[in-house]
């Protein structure tokens, strides 16, 4: 049982397990557990809704951020029970990742068969969404360095907090009005200190039965069940970066491990300097062994080269 979070007056403690005795709908116009009144769906995936809702205690005490998101899965016959469990590992991780680009997580409760995670709302898009829109679906080296500049520095503290995100995408990635980035969904996020992975067996057998990875995305080492590290990360982001500046993935639609039997090579996005394309290329490498093995070094290596001109780009830039 989680202790209570009495800075924003939210608990953790929830039973996972008990049966519901009534069933809900999540709809516009619910309010679960007289607080979070739903207004809109913004969002869905795999097994879940993502609603915008308000917090009506918060609209009571005049706080003028009162809307929250809400991430619902309703408990049923045809839901994954491991999922729901997986959501509310995910909700104790993220209370405590407190950082400007890693979405705020505040609470997990439940309500019959509902379970809702509440988090902070966001204004803007999916990374995915926004590059669907964008002209030749890619982006300017400035627009991907500051991508990489708010992501790196969201890794790099949920790595130094013993955490690895583990299926690094597009649809993870959030791009806000400002132009600032958050990351988002650790729903199979991994513990990487030893001490935490005995603690955490059973998420490590549930990623593996579910197949919880995205393929396109995921290190020939994740593909192959190895245990997570932060060039697992590190090889993820890289992916990313090739498809944004490219407008398409690095191996076309082979996955690491088809694309290494293959002996596929990636091709160099023109705009890329020698120095940004070698960074990306150690970024991208089959091997763990040649690759950039912290995501410190990779943000360094690739955005450093640029540093001055998109500080000020940052500023008049709209994405």
């Amino acid at each position: 049982m989680a202790e209570a979070d009495t800075d924003l007056g939210y608990s953790l403690a929830v039973d996972t397990m008990a049966e519901p005795t009534e069933t809900m709908t999540p709809v516009p116009g619910l309010v679960l557990k007289a607080r979070y009144l739903l207004i809109k769906e913004i969002g869905r995936g795999g097994q879940s809704l993502v609603f915008k809702a308000r917090d009506l205690v918060a609209a009571k005490a005049g706080l003028s951020k009162a809307d929250v998101a809400l991430k619902i899965i309703t408990a049923g016959p045809e839901i994954e029970p491991d999922f729901v469990a997986l959501m509310h590992r995910e909700a104790r991780r993220l209370r405590d990742l407190v950082h400007p680009n890693i979405v705020r997580v505040y609470d997990m409760d439940r309500v019959q068969n509902l379970h809702f995670m509440v988090m902070e709302y966001l204004e803007g898009d999916t990374l995915s969404s926004f590059l669907r829109k964008a002209e030749g679906r890619k982006l300017e080296v400035a627009q991907v360095i500051r991508l990489v500049q708010d992501l790196g520095s969201a890794l790099e503290f949920a790595h130094a907090n013993g955490i690895i995100h583990s299926d690094l995408k597009p649809g993870n990635v959030f791009v806000q009005t400002d132009g600032s980035v958050k990351l988002i969904d650790f729903n199979i996020s991994a513990p990487i200190a030893p001490s935490l992975r005995m603690d955490e067996e059973d998420t490590i057998r549930i990623l593996i039965r579910l197949g919880a990875i995205t393929p396109s995305y995921a290190s020939p080492q994740r593909l192959e069940g190895h245990e997570p590290c932060a060039a697992d990360d590190v090889f993820s982001l890289a992916v990313m970066v090739y498809l944004c500046l490219a407008g398409r993935r690095p191996f076309g639609p082979k996955n690491a491990l088809e694309a290494m039997d293959a002996s596929v090579q990636p091709e160099r996005p023109d705009q890329l300097s020698s120095a940004q394309w070698t960074a990306l290329m150690k970024g991208l490498a089959f091997d763990d062994a040649g690759r950039t093995p912290e995501i410190t070094n990779f943000v360094t290596s690739f955005a450093a080269q640029r540093q001055s001109a998109a500080d000020w780009i940052r500023s008049q830039l709209s994405w």
